[in-house]
């Protein structure tokens, strides 16, 4: 009964512990203003004083490495060292991104300075294309050498439209590059930078598109195939209806297959950047029509030509995809519920912008995303952090023919979360919170009651008493009322004294069980064993080694396990060794009332 009052303690604090970590899971909360300690070895990042020098002075490395990101780049990418140019590319990228945090960390609103940040953005994404498109270049190059070894027209002329589509592509993204020429020198001269890398990477760029210029040209002049596109039988017209179109504008495909079947339709394939668009059904007199939606290409130029039956090719056409301008607007953040509600639109010009992700960032980093619906607008739900920060939407145009765009920028004071665990901004807030904190302690009361119900002492009958020849069973009136059972027999498993004979003199085989649990029982009590009654014989003799009785209690063991195992009698001359090795044993432990 002494571990019950431990064991209550125990389970007490564990339930303690269990309850401050949920709390601390809640709320895992390393700094705030109010609970910081104000000793010097703890410093909140989140009070630590801007920067108030002078700030150009920290951009001015940024910047010059932006200039010079470009030069290696381009080159690298003149001379084919892909692996190289991808390294640099990705340098490129990662100052940026540094540029982006630090302007906004130091709030540096100038005019001056976000232009300079909107054409460096342009120019990484110019230059990534760029890269793609080259390494795409070279891989046609080496499909022209295979094909063209096994004879394969069909595919040659596939490859040469292709590579006629790439060429048209990087000459549009030359003419972009010049277009930032003048605001990112302009910038660094007026920095006093160095600017003759970034100079550099416009000639290795020209010297990239008239390479590629060259080497297109050949192969159109110099295509050899069997069927001469437009020339054939079945000759192949296309033409399109606006050569410039914008964001949400329809392309309008049309084309006439000459001298078709008139017996069943036929399909022609069209393909858009060498990528098959669909196959169109002609119509009776042989002609078809596809609609187009610019909605997630990319700015510049793009072509189109169509194929009848993989060998007949129509003559390339192209249209251009214009930049539209876009304007992202963001609503003052509102606070409920510990989190940060944001709401906004995103429109080209009066056209929502639909299905388009919208970064919402704070001091720089980026605090979550959401997506515009059909209408344009989008709103989100985010948890920041305690404390003071500046927040704006960005809008990075990736995949679609837009300018990126940001909203105005907001500050927000967001409180520390309540302590009251049961508070609306406490841990029970979360349901999911609540419900490991009620089964952690439903858990918890469970193993305590069963680990408790194991550990209760279980109430035995008294074993079966017996009387050790001499002693006389001195039995008072009480005594012998207890052996009776309520209809005046005897109680079961118990032997009672015949007169004055002593009970191991009188006790016959079929009794050897009863003496066996007598000892077994007397054993577990004096070594406080808590489950006797599981003891087998052997296990009984193992027990007692290390008392004086162990002797007599395996003599008496061995016995009883012919006895009780091989179903052999015990002849009448072993009955004293059985009554002597009882009653040694007995007597060892203390006596029969031990």
């Amino acid at each position: 009964m002494r571990r019950l009052p431990a064991l209550l303690v125990s389970g007490t604090l564990i339930l303690a512990c269990l309850l401050l970590i949920g709390m601390q899971a809640g709320s895992p909360l390393l700094y705030s203003p109010r609970s910081d300690p104000g000793g010097g070895d703890h410093s909140n990042p989140a009070a630590f004083d801007r920067v108030r020098g002078d700030r150009a002075a920290q951009l001015l490395p940024l910047i010059s490495d932006l200039m010079d990101s470009p030069g290696s780049l381009v080159l690298n990418i003149r001379s084919g060292d892909f692996e190289y140019a991808a390294r640099d590319l990705e340098n490129y990228r990662k100052v940026s991104r540094n540029l982006d945090s630090l302007v906004i960390n130091l709030d540096m609103t100038e005019g001056e300075l976000l232009e300079f940040r909107k054409a460096n953005q342009q120019n990484l994404a110019i230059l990534t294309e760029l890269f793609n498109g080259t390494g795409r270049w070279n891989e046609l190059q080496t499909l022209e050498i295979r094909y063209r070894d096994s004879g394969d027209s069909q595919m040659l002329t596939t490859i040469t439209y292709e590579g006629e589509a790439l060429r048209r592509r990087i000459q549009d993204l030359y003419r972009d590059y010049l277009e930032q020429d003048q605001v990112m020198r302009g910038t660094g001269e007026k920095f006093g930078l160095d600017t003759s890398g970034y100079a550099q990477s416009v000639v290795d760029f020209r010297e990239i598109v008239s390479r590629i210029d060259r080497e297109q040209h050949e192969k159109m002049t110099t295509l050899q195939t069997t069927v001469t596109p437009g020339m054939d039988t079945y000759r192949l017209t296309l033409g399109i209806e606006r050569q410039r179109v914008s964001y949400l504008d329809a392309v309008n495909i049309e084309g006439l297959l000459w001298e078709h079947r008139k017996d069943r339709p036929d399909e022609v394939d069209l393909f858009i950047d060498s990528r098959k668009a669909g196959s169109i059904p002609t119509k009776p007199d042989g002609s078809f029509s596809y609609s187009h939606l610019v909605e997630h290409d990319r700015a510049g130029t793009h072509t189109v030509f169509a194929v009848y039956s993989g060998s007949v090719f129509s003559e390339i056409r192209t249209f251009f995809v214009e930049t539209s301008e876009t304007s992202l607007e963001l609503k003052p953040p509102s606070l409920h519920d510990g989190r940060a509600g944001f709401e906004g639109v995103l429109l080209a010009g009066s056209i929502p912008v639909r299905f388009a992700p919208i970064e919402i960032l704070a001091e720089g980093k980026r605090a979550g995303t959401a997506h515009t619906g059909e209408d344009g607008k989008f709103s989100v739900d985010l948890k920041l952090s305690p404390g003071d920060h500046k927040v704006y939407a960005f809008f990075s145009a990736d995949t679609f023919p837009l300018a990126p765009s940001e909203s105005a920028t907001f500050e927000i004071f967001v409180p520390e979360p309540s302590p009251d665990i049961a508070g609306e901004d406490g841990l029970l807030a979360n349901p999911l919170y609540g419900a490991i904190i009620a089964i952690s302690l439903c858990a918890s009361c469970i193993g305590a009651f069963l680990y408790l119900r194991r550990q209760r002492p279980k109430i035995t009958p008294p074993g079966p008493v017996f009387h050790l020849p001499g002693e006389r069973a001195a039995m008072s009136a009480d005594d012998e009322e207890l052996r009776l059972s309520d209809d005046g027999g005897p109680v079961a498993g118990v032997v009672q004294a015949a007169g004055e004979a002593d009970a191991v003199d009188t006790v016959p085989v079929g009794d050897l069980s009863c003496l066996f649990s007598a000892l077994r029982l007397a054993v577990g009590r004096h070594l406080a064993f808590l489950y006797p009654l599981s003891l087998t014989p052997r296990e009984l003799c193992a027990m007692c080694r290390e008392l004086p009785i162990r002797a007599a209690v395996c003599r008496f063991t061995k016995i009883y396990e012919q006895a009780q195992y091989r179903g052999a009698p015990v002849p009448d001359d072993e009955r004293d060794m059985i009554a002597g090795a009882a009653r040694s044993a007995i007597e060892g432990l203390g006596g029969v009332d031990h």
